[in-house]
């Protein structure tokens, strides 16, 4: 074990190795010399670009958090022990636990069954509750942040970003104020720059649960503008492996806080799907904030006048919404306007008949023939479609083709976001789902996905901004896949 060479923290602590880094710290390893313990030690990092005025108000705006999240005395909430003041900023003192983050689990073994997910977000929702009870809103809710312990503990860690509330809202602080957070995580009334409330986390609660049964975040997309316009747009696949869990994802990630499901009903539904185990779902209907009185309901169609002032604050920052039209429309007696994306050109499809196989495809799209590979284009933007005859086994041929992506740097800017077994396909299938960058960088960010089933090879790239659009014609490329024998 790598010990740290420096004094221990107030004669105390003894740093030993970093066990994690994010956007607002550090996370130590570190051993307790006074009580003879380990422990985990969170160094707190401060804006360079705050006056000496600034960094005192967050130290004491982060001391008051730990002392709150302390306060919690929550199973599922890690223990924080002791609060040190050195070099001018905190450091949190909490317990220290073996344990892997669902982001981790995630990324070594792929996604977890519905029932599974259930089980964990009961256990997440119920800290959030004692959270929200105690005035606190978390506003980082992600799997990262949520800790699988080898005892069978679950924990929701990190509450770096937390705020307290303030008659059911968050309080603005104006030094930390703007958007913070993961991207892919962040609700859309905070990506609007509103401030957020209990319903908040649960949105954020959705995408966890989303991640976890499917594998990748509902909204990621190459880079963190893009993703948080996916989240104004409401643009992702719906789940299709999660079954029992896939209403109440759905109902979670509502645009309107006020149509989220009530955390009471949604707690005694992720614990019914959980002891089931069930894939199928028959339950009462997810029962909105505003029905039970926690907010006040919004007009009708009202609140997606949002997306236009969240897409404005974005374009504020850079102008991204390259390929996507707007279409203004005018809602109703309201001012509010709506943004939508183009038409897709590919709405209409014909069927192919290929060499052993039948398939529908975009009607308008250029057919080429390279090889055994026959290609689709999209005249209208970069979008590929592509099928081929495969032999043997469809993961370790997947893996093979990565491989020599690699060896070639076919993609520059390359991340794998999962390659994995796909029995929702067909019995044998595999999926490849990765995203990559082009010369200049996250403008030309794109994304492939590629299956291997009964045989045949489907891949299909889109850049970006289009990813979501491309998602559901994939799907329908895939569901009408078949040999040509049954014609």
């Amino acid at each position: 074990m790598r010990v740290e060479r420096r004094a221990p923290l107030a004669r105390r602590y003894r740093l030993l190795v970093p066990v994690g880094r994010g956007g607002t710290g550090t996370v130590w390893h570190a051993y307790d010399e006074t009580l003879d313990r380990e422990v985990a030690i969170k160094e707190v990092r401060l804006p360079a670009s705050l006056t000496p005025r600034e960094r005192r108000m967050l130290c004491r705006r982060l001391i008051d958090e730990a002392r709150a999240t302390a306060a919690l005395r929550h199973p599922g909430v890690v223990a924080v022990h002791d609060v040190v003041v050195e070099d001018g900023r905190p450091w949190v003192v909490m317990e220290y636990l073996k344990a892997r983050s669902l982001h981790r689990l995630l990324s070594e073994d792929g996604p977890v069954p519905p029932a599974r997910a259930a089980e964990i977000g009961a256990a997440v929702l119920s800290v959030l509750r004692a959270a929200h009870a105690a005035g606190i809103l978390h506003r980082d809710v992600k799997p990262s942040n949520v800790l699988l312990c080898d005892d069978g503990r679950v924990l929701l860690t990190d509450f770096g970003l937390a705020v307290p509330l303030h008659r059911g809202r968050e309080v603005v602080d104006t030094i930390v104020a703007g958007v913070e957070g993961s991207p892919a995580y962040l609700p859309p009334e905070r990506v609007r720059g509103h401030p957020g409330v209990p319903a908040s986390d649960l949105w954020s609660l959705g995408a966890t649960l989303y991640a976890a049964v499917e594998g990748v975040p509902p909204f990621l997309r190459c880079h963190a503008l893009a993703s948080m316009l996916a989240v104004l747009l409401g643009d992702c696949r719906p789940p299709r492996r999660a079954g029992a869990l896939g209403p109440v994802i759905t109902a979670l990630l509502r645009e309107d806080p006020a149509e989220r499901p009530h955390p009471a009903v949604l707690a005694a539904t992720l614990e019914r799907i959980a002891g089931s185990g069930a894939s199928r779902f028959a339950s009462r209907a997810m029962v909105p904030y505003a029905r039970r009185g926690l907010l006040r309901r919004r007009r009708p169609r009202a609140s997606r006048a949002g997306a236009v002032t969240g897409v404005a604050a974005l374009a504020g920052m850079v102008v991204v919404l390259g390929m996507w039209s707007a279409r203004w429309n005018s809602v109703g007696q309201s001012d509010a306007l709506l943004l939508t994306p183009a038409p897709d050109a590919t709405d209409r499809t014909v069927t192919y008949h290929g060499p052993g196989y039948r398939v529908d495809v975009p009607a308008d799209w250029r057919r080429s023939h390279h090889g055994g590979v026959v290609v689709w284009d999209d005249p209208d933007s970069t979008r590929e479609l592509r099928i081929a005859r495969v032999t043997g086994d469809a993961l370790v041929g997947l893996e093979a083709a990565e491989r020599e992506a690699g060896r070639d740097r076919t993609y520059p800017g390359y991340r794998r976001l999962r390659l994995e077994a796909a029995p929702h396909l067909a019995p044998g299938a595999a999926e490849w789902e990765y995203v990559w960058t082009g010369p200049r960088g996250e403008r030309d960010g794109a994304h492939g996905l590629r299956s291997r089933t009964a045989g045949y090879e489907i891949t299909f790239h889109a850049p970006d901004e289009r990813w979501t659009p491309g998602q559901r014609l994939y799907d329908r490329v895939l569901s009408t896949l078949r040999p040509e024998h049954d014609s």
